[in-house]
């Protein structure tokens, strides 16, 4: 999963604020729980991160 993580940029922070980032690692980790369980992103486990991140 390195080689994913190294391919994707970070997120761009505006001046203005926003959300806080999120852990990348994790919410790829996320994408392929989901992918490989067949589950809709609602029922992503806490541990992958926010829901709504």
């Amino acid at each position: 999963m390195d080689w994913i993580c190294e391919r994707v940029p970070d997120a761009k922070r505006s001046a203005k604020g926003g959300r806080p980032t999120t852990d990348k690692r994790r919410a790829i980790a996320g994408i392929f729980w989901m992918l490989d369980n067949g589950a809709k992103w609602k029922d992503l486990p806490a541990c992958y991160g926010s829901k709504s991140a």
